[in-house]
Formats: C-alpha cells, sequence, structure tokens
C-alpha cells in the first residue's frame, strides 16, 4: 500500500507530460500523411544507418566503432518526425534491437508500451511492411538477427517473471512470443490473408476470392488461386499469386501441427518435455478424421496452456509456447474443412464440435477458465436429455454464442487502447483486433454456432433480417424498440454531435450519449449502463452486430432505415421505404415516456439543508429528487452501509431563479419561460430552433455557474463540518438530484452531472453550481424535452454524500432485465468505483433470487478502474484483468439485500402485486457492502404493445413446446 501513493503521482506526471508533447503535435490529419509517407519511403521511418553501443554513444556506419564501448547494434536512426510521434505518445518504428527487457517485467512492467509495440507488429502483418516497408530493403536498417535476439532477450524475461505466468497475463505472453519474430516461423492464418489482400490491391478481380479466404477458407483456396492466376490473373502479380497458394497448401498440409511439435521435442534438452511435444505429435497422427484431430489438438491446446501456468524454465515455456501457435494453426485449418460438412452433420456432433473449440480458445488464451466452464454447463444441460424443448434449446444456444463476444472484450481489455491511439495515425489499426478474431479458432466456433442458431430460430419461428437476407447469430437484441432514421456511424467521442434521427454504429455502448433513434453496438458494454437503461426506458432499440455482419453494415452507412427489435428479440433491420409507411401508422407507438412531475407535491418553501436522516421516501418529488429521498429511506433501514450526507433542497435554486439575469435584466425565472414559449413557436423551424435552443441552454448554464451564493457557502462549510468533520480530511461525491427523474415511465438514469470526490469546502461549491447547471446541457435537455409537459418546472436539488473508497462497483436490478422474470437477479460489476454505471465493459451475472445458482453471462474487461484520489478527483489504473471480480460472500450480500430492499421501500410493492423490480447501485470494500442508490426499475411499454412488434413474436409461443432431436440433421433454410 505505501507505494500507491508514488505509482498515483507517477502516472498522472506521466500523463502530463504525454499532454504537453502532445500538444506540440501536428493535428492527425498531417500524422496520417506523415504515416504514408513513411510507408512509401524508401528509408522507411530511419533518417541513416547508425551504430548504437551498449555504453549508450552512437556513431556513423563504419567498421565496429561498438568494438571497445561494449559491444553494439547497427541499425536505422529514427527520422525527426518518428521521434516526434514518439515524444506524443505514438510508439512507432520500434526497433527490436533496442528493447530492455527490464523494461517489460515485475510490478512496474510497461505493458501500455508492449501493448503498442505488439500493435504496430500487428500492422507491420497486416500492411505489407507498413512504415517498414522501405526500410526492409535499406540496407542495415534492420538487421534480422538482432532483432530476433532483442525479441528473445524480451521473451526470456517475461518466461522468467511469475507475474507473467498467470491469467490475466496469458494472452499478451502468448501474443508477444506470436508477433515477434521467431527462428522457425512457418505460415499462419495471417499471413495467408494478407496474402491475398495485397493480390486484391493488384488485381481488383480477385476481389470476390479474397473475401471467401477471409470469410470461409479452406484447403481448395489453393487451387481456387491457380485457377484465378490462370484464366484471369494479371502479369505484374504472377508470383504473389504462387505465394499465396503455396502457403494455403503449407497451411493445411497434413502433417500441421505434428512436424512442429516433433522438431520442437527434437531441439529441447528437457527430456520430459520432449517426451511431452512427441506424445502430442502422435495424438495427433492417430486422430481418425478432421473432427477427432480438432477434438485431439483442442485439448492439446488447453494442456500446454495449464503446463505454461506452473513454474517451469524458461526454455520449457517458449517451445510450448511455439508447441501452442501451431496447434492454434491445426485447429484453424481443420475446422475450416469442417465447415464444409455442417450440412450433413447432426446437432449433437456440432455441439461436440463447440466443445472441442471451446478448450482450443481457453488454449489460445482467448477465453479463461470462467468462460469454459460456463460453456461447459450449458452443454451439460443441452445434452441431459435427449429432446429438450424448442425454447431451452434456444436459450442455451444464445448462451453458446457468448463466445466470440468475450473474446473480442478480452482482446479490447488488452489492445484497445493502443488500437484507438494508432487509428488517430492509422486507420487500418482498428482492423488489428478483427484480424487476431479471424485468424483464430473463434472462425470456426462462429461458424458452427450460427448454424445452431439458426437452427434454433428456425424451430421457434425466429428469423432476425439483415437488409432482406437471414442473419444467425451475427444479431443480438438487446432492448426492443422500432424506429426509423439514418444509419451512421460514430466512435462514441464526448465531443461529436450526434443525430438525433441517427441509428448509430459504436464501437460500445459508450458512457454519453445523446438522444438518438437507436443504437447498434461492436460491444455490449454493461447491459446495466445508464445509456442502456435509458435506451430500454425510451424504447430506443439497441442490438449487438457481430463482427461477421459489419460489412453488411457498414457498406449502407448514410441510408435510411429501419431498425426493429421485438420483446422476444426478433431482429430486424432494413432499408426504410414506402412499404414501412403504414407500418409506422398503424404501429402506434405509446408515448408513455411522458415526464409529468407532481407539481402540487413540490414544496419549494424548505431551503435549508437536510440531512439524509430527515429524509425518507415520500420526500421524492417535494423537497428532494429521488436519490436523496431514497438514500434518507436506506439510511434509516440499513445504517452505516449507506454513506452519510445531506441534501440541498429544491427550495435553493428555484429561489436563485428569482434573481436577474443581469444588470437591468428581468429575473431567470420570467426569462426561461420567455424562451421556452419562444422556443415552443418554432416547431416547424428545426433549425432556428435548434440555434435557439443552443444559445438559451450556454446562457442559462453559464449563469448558473457564475452566479454568486455567499449564503449557500456558509450553510454548506457548516454542514460539511458537522456530517464529515475538518475540512480536506475527507472527499464527498456531489449528485444531481431533480423532480424529473424515476416518474413513472423515465428513469433519467444518468442524464444530469455527479462529480466525485471532491475534496475540500471550495471544490464543493464549485461541484454544486455545476451540477445546478447539467439538466440544461443539450444532451440532458434532448433527451428530456421530446418527453416533458412545463419544461421550465425542472428543478435540481443535490446529493451530498461521503465517497466511498470502493475496491468494487456496480448495478443490480432484483430482476432479469431481459425478460423480467423476478427469480433472477441481473447483476453488472466492475473493480474502482462508478463500476458498470458509465458503460464499461462489466462482469455480468445472472443470479437465482434465493442465491442457489450464479449463471456467467460477461467477464470485466474495462482495461481501467477508477480509484478516488487522496488529493480529490478520481485516477484510472490498470484493471487486473481477474476473470471474477465479485467473490461469493459478496454475492450473498448482494441476494439479501434484493431480498429485504421491498420490505423497506413502499414504491417497490405495487397494490396487490409482485414487488416492482428495484435498480441498486453497490459497492464493496474488504468485502463489506454499501448501498450507493436504489430505484424503481423503469422500461418503456410502448415496444411490448406495438403491433408490429408482437406480430413478429407471435409465433414463438406455439413452437416453444416442441421437441428437439440432438441426433437430426437440421434441415437447410431455402435461400
Amino acid at each position: 500500500m505505501p507505494a500507491a501513493p508514488r505509482l498515483v503521482l507517477g502516472l498522472a506526471l506521466a500523463c502530463l507530460a504525454t499532454r504537453s508533447a502532445r500538444a506540440e503535435l501536428p493535428p492527425p490529419e498531417i500524422l496520417r500523411v506523415w504515416v504514408q509517407e513513411m510507408k512509401e519511403s524508401p528509408k522507411g521511418p530511419f533518417e541513416r544507418i547508425r551504430w548504437f553501443c551498449n555504453d549508450g554513444s552512437v556513431h556513423p556506419a563504419r567498421p565496429y566503432p561498438c568494438a571497445e564501448r561494449g559491444g553494439g547494434v547497427q541499425h536505422g536512426e529514427w527520422s525527426e518526425r518518428v521521434e516526434a510521434l514518439r515524444e506524443g505518445g505514438y510508439r512507432v518504428g520500434t526497433v527490436l534491437a533496442d528493447l530492455r527487457a527490464g523494461d517489460f517485467v515485475g510490478e512496474g512492467a510497461d505493458l501500455d508500451a508492449l501493448r503498442q509495440i505488439l500493435a504496430e507488429r500487428s500492422l507491420v502483418r497486416l500492411d505489407d511492411g507498413w512504415i517498414f516497408r522501405g526500410a526492409r530493403t535499406y540496407r542495415g536498417a534492420l538487421q534480422i538477427e538482432d532483432e530476433e535476439a532483442g525479441a528473445r532477450r524480451v521473451i526470456d524475461a517475461m518466461l522468467a517473471d511469475p507475474l507473467w505466468r498467470t491469467a490475466p497475463r496469458f494472452f499478451l505472453l502468448r501474443e508477444t512470443v506470436r508477433l515477434f519474430p521467431r527462428l522457425a516461423d512457418a505460415v499462419t492464418a495471417t499471413e495467408v490473408r494478407q496474402l491475398a489482400v495485397q493480390v486484391a490491391d493488384r488485381d481488383p478481380g480477385f476481389a470476390s476470392l479474397r473475401v471467401k479466404i477471409h470469410n470461409a477458407p479452406d484447403a481448395g483456396d489453393a487451387g481456387r488461386v491457380r485457377e484465378h492466376a490462370a484464366a484471369a490473373g494479371r502479369p505484374g502479380v504472377g508470383n504473389l499469386y504462387e505465394k499465396l497458394a503455396a502457403a494455403i497448401d503449407e497451411l493445411y498440409a497434413s502433417r500441421g501441427a505434428t512436424g512442429t511439435l516433433r522438431a520442437l521435442a527434437g531441439s529441447s534438452s528437457d527430456e520430459g518435455l520432449a517426451a511431452t511435444l512427441r506424445e502430442g505429435a502422435t495424438a495427433l497422427e492417430e486422430a481418425d478424421g478432421p473432427a477427432a484431430r480438432l477434438a485431439a489438438a483442442s485439448r492439446l491446446l488447453a494442456e500446454y496452456r495449464d503446463r505454461l501456468m506452473a513454474p517451469t524454465p524458461p526454455e520449457r515455456a517458449h517451445l510450448l509456447l511455439e508447441a501452442s501457435l501451431a496447434l492454434e494453426d491445426d485447429v484453424y485449418a481443420t475446422g475450416n474443412t469442417l465447415v464444409g460438412r455442417l450440412a450433413e452433420t447432426a446437432r449433437r456432433e456440432r455441439l461436440a464440435w463447440l466443445r472441442s473449440t471451446t478448450s482450443a480458445l481457453y488454449g489460445a488464451g482467448l477465453i479463461g477458465d470462467r468462460h469454459v466452464r460456463g460453456v461447459e454447463s450449458s452443454l451439460v444441460r443441452i445434452g441431459a436429455e435427449p429432446r429438450l424443448r424448442v425454447d431451452d434449446y434456444g436459450w442455451e444456444l444464445r448462451y453458446l454464442a457468448r463466445p466470440p463476444e468475450w473474446a473480442g472484450r478480452w482482446i479490447h481489455f488488452h489492445f484497445g487502447e493502443a488500437v484507438a491511439r494508432f487509428t488517430a495515425i492509422e486507420p487500418m489499426a482498428h482492423l488489428v483486433p478483427q484480424d487476431r478474431l479471424r485468424g483464430s479458432p473463434l472462425l470456426f466456433y462462429s461458424s458452427v454456432i450460427d448454424s445452431l442458431v439458426n437452427d434454433a430460430n428456425r424451430l421457434a419461428g425466429i428469423e432476425h433480417r439483415l437488409f432482406g437476407e437471414p442473419a444467425g447469430a451475427g444479431l443480438r437484441a438487446l432492448n426492443p424498440g422500432m424506429t426509423r432514421g439514418v444509419l451512421l456511424a460514430s466512435e462514441g467521442g464526448h465531443d461529436e454531435r450526434l443525430r438525433g434521427d441517427g441509428v448509430y454504429l459504436l464501437p460500445e455502448t459508450v458512457s454519453d450519449l445523446p438522444p438518438v433513434a437507436g443504437i447498434l453496438t461492436r460491444g455490449e458494454g454493461s447491459s446495466l449502463s445508464h445509456v442502456q437503461l435509458l435506451a430500454r426506458n425510451l424504447g430506443i432499440p439497441n442490438v449487438v452486430v457481430g463482427d461477421a455482419l459489419l460489412p453488411a453494415v457498414t457498406e449502407r452507412l448514410g441510408a435510411p432505415v429501419v431498425l426493429a427489435v421485438s420483446p422476444a428479440g426478433v431482429v430486424q433491420l432494413d432499408e426504410d421505404g414506402p412499404r414501412w409507411d403504414a407500418v409506422f401508422g398503424a404501429a402506434g407507438m405509446d408515448e408513455d415516456a411522458v415526464i409529468r412531475p407532481d407539481l402540487a407535491k413540490l414544496d419549494l418553501s424548505v431551503q435549508r439543508l437536510v440531512p439524509l436522516a430527515q429524509l425518507r421516501a415520500s420526500d421524492s418529488g417535494r423537497i428532494s429528487g429521488p436519490k436523496g429521498a431514497n438514500l434518507g429511506e436506506l439510511r434509516n433501514a440499513f445504517g452505516s452501509a449507506v454513506p452519510d450526507g445531506f441534501v440541498i433542497p429544491f427550495g435553493v435554486f428555484r429561489a436563485l431563479l428569482d434573481r436577474p439575469l443581469g444588470p437591468g435584466e428581468p429575473p431567470v425565472w420570467d426569462w426561461m419561460r420567455a424562451r421556452y414559449e419562444r422556443i415552443a413557436s418554432l416547431g416547424d423551424q428545426p433549425a432556428e430552433r435548434e440555434r435557439v435552443v443552443s444559445e438559451f441552454l450556454a446562457r442559462l448554464r453559464d449563469w448558473i455557474v457564475s452566479v454568486d451564493t455567499p449564503e449557500l457557502r456558509r450553510d454548506v462549510e457548516a454542514m460539511l463540518e458537522a456530517t464529515f468533520g475538518p475540512d480536506g480530511s475527507y472527499g464527498v461525491f456531489v449528485r444531481s438530484d431533480t423532480n424529473v427523474e424515476d416518474l413513472p415511465g423515465f428513469t433519467g438514469a444518468g442524464l444530469n452531472l455527479t462529480v466525485p470526490n471532491c475534496v475540500g469546502a471550495d471544490r464543493v461549491l464549485e461541484a454544486i453550481h455545476q451540477v445546478w447547471a447539467s439538466p440544461f446541457t443539450e444532451r440532458a435537455y434532448g433527451w428530456r424535452q421530446a418527453h416533458m409537459e412545463r419544461p421550465e418546472y425542472v428543478f435540481p436539488a443535490v446529493v451530498v454524500q461521503l465517497g466511498f473508497p470502493s475496491e468494487k462497483s456496480g448495478v443490480m436490478v432484483t430482476a432479469d432485465v431481459d425478460t423480467g422474470d423476478p427469480f433472477w437477479l441481473s447483476v453488472a460489476v466492475n473493480e474502482g468505483v462508478g463500476g458498470a454505471v458509465d458503460g464499461q465493459a462489466a462482469e455480468s451475472l445472472r443470479v437465482r433470487s434465493d442465491g442457489e445458482a450464479v449463471l456467467f453471462l460477461s467477464q470485466a474487461t474495462a482495461p481501467r478502474r477508477a480509484l478516488l484520489a487522496p488529493e480529490g478527483g478520481v485516477v484510472k489504473l490498470p484493471a487486473s484483468g481477474s476473470d471474477a471480480v465479485l467473490e461469493p460472500g459478496e454475492i450473498e450480500q448482494l441476494v439479501e439485500l434484493a431480498r429485504t430492499a421491498p420490505r423497506q421501500f413502499p414504491e417497490l410493492r405495487s397494490d396487490g402485486g409482485p414487488p416492482i423490480p428495484a435498480d441498486i447501485e453497490f459497492a464493496f470494500r474488504d468485502g463489506r457492502l454499501a448501498i450507493l442508490q436504489l430505484r424503481p426499475f423503469v422500461e418503456s411499454k410502448s415496444a411490448r404493445r406495438n403491433k408490429y412488434l408482437l406480430e413478429l413474436d407471435a409465433r414463438l409461443g406455439a413452437r416453444g413446446s416442441e421437441r428437439v432431436d440432438l441426433d437430426e440433421v437440421p434441415e437447410v433454410p431455402a435461400r
């Protein structure tokens, strides 16, 4: 623990230095030109050749200047542009011979630098050498023997470090060995795909075969390449055709990993390891057919991973990693052979293929032991009886469709930040994660599960449609709803202005999103994030799109589309047109999310600060919003489990509005009402309306933030000391708590501001003004205004609550968020503070309400965790990568909380009916539960009453009880 402050300070200083350096760089569009010029330069990223001696001196390229200086290496010297990029945080032009092994081991291992180096190595493979393209023929720029020696030094040091023999780092370790130069490289799936790209770049007629090699490769592709070269090949590409065909032949050679394992056994001085490798080669040779070989290679992959986790000398571990990489390519090739047999294969055998491939994914580091156990449990449930119900079959297959998402999230955990960094200067960098996934056994797994999900959908009557074509496991419904709009893409940046009529393809469910028509995500993020709850509340359809379907989506960007997601999860994404007019006209989408605060209940006369202990749930909408009222109720019911605090009631803010807007101007309240009337009159002038709204909100926010409040300062300072102690000895969270949250049909979750960990009265006062202003941002206004009558009656109270230094935190909904089943709890949690609510990729669990079963849905893969800083605010540190965040005892506490909450809160008890589900924010430290918030869980009912959506589901109910014969071959749907 004593090292933590130094670590935080060091991180802060490093970030400051990076920001300072980056400020001197040209804008990204110029940097992209620099990168392109390096690609085209015969010197690549280098200016000249130099000797780099071990004493730190640098010398011109002449014979042996390092002989008397402790030795050294010769290679290219970076150009000024590369130096500037590296100083600005872009780790480009890395020379492996110069790497210091000590930088990548121990507690302070520079994992961020390693990830950038590996991202660059991926770009080198993806883009024909990338910025090193010309340098490959620049004599002396890179000496392969020095590069291999530098790579080996780093790998040996990592293998000697016990921290690299842990599950969170295994994938990164294995990727280092895979991407660094190796003495005996074999042809890999990645190389085959990149050769296909190079051919297509020079021969446009090869494009369709390139797509085939990327999406559904097999050994016959070598013959297809040669046939194309003979019939329609371009003269200048001749050698490249044969190089690609030969690479395909080698990848699918019958010996595959067998020869590699025997060669590695022969090179090992460890007889025990040599015997292990020979036994593995024999098992592959004796496998009877591709299905048996798939099972054998997958089993060996998992076994070798487990052996690597045990203490073993670096040389032994290195050979096991080399064997593991050869086995992965063997599984890839064998799986692609089996894809051609899917049409004649029974369900049971396909499920066996999934079991085998799951072991391969584990062995490759793409998923962890917890994922494997989840898949295995699902397969056991499926096979428990010979003929299971269609509903159960479909449910289990939807669970088995999760590994592609798991693997994608794990790659993002390790490489998301590095890829985002490189994408600013090289747009092709976004292909790095896709390339890794598509070159792995996941390609085969996805083909098999897609065939089974299509089968389950056919049996149940479900058919997802993507622009008129059937789509299987590549679409997964999150929120029901129906909309029409323009298909657009966004990177989810905070400064990006998104259109209200956009159906947006997002990289993940982001933490901050303005109102949009529909959401398509490439990664689910947290299903309980604020944005996700808002989308569910307002009936905004939200769908996860798998990588295989992304091209069909992206090629239609800018087109008008219709997105329909039924309550049962049927998805349709189609081009808009006249035929949809009748559907939308008859749909009768109910406007149930209308915001009608209870003005008769509102009591603006209370203008004193109110301790939480004096508040109850009945005060919600009277003197405070639901946060403060519910926290008071929670404090009364659960005592110290709820951090203490106080509320600044609505009346304080309302009294502030009686002050003049400026010298000689009207009171702010009168000015606001006049502006709202003006905005309402511009309904047929959208451009003018948008301008007036923007100017109105900007001026109102500026006034709120800057207005002087000496009396409030005095009262707040006194209450802070009375509640928490001496100034500066604690940190508080300052939260917005309006009268237009958690109303029937509208949650408002996450719309307004929370300022975390404010230390010192001055910062608390500043935060109060910022929180008061937050309901008047354009995002909050946009979400709220389309659903609000009498918009001037928006009054923010402010909750000031002691910060809880949580080790883990998250959200629990006391029902299954997908089905509404009250016998299951939905839990999402991350390390640190603010877990799950801000859209992080969270650990997601489905917990039975009696605590007797826990279903693992996804691992927490947010790469950073937020911690409270002693001086105020939060710092972001690397997350652990652990495959489990919540401990069993902590889950038990959440189950008990879910059981007792309805007894404590009247608004969670419906008249004569079952309890209303609760949305609870929680945290843990040292195994102790803290309750941070509780509100009713609100979702849109309109999507569940929509006629068209209900018709999509109409056929499902009758078929759910029919039985599935696992020994049958599924019907092939007509196309």
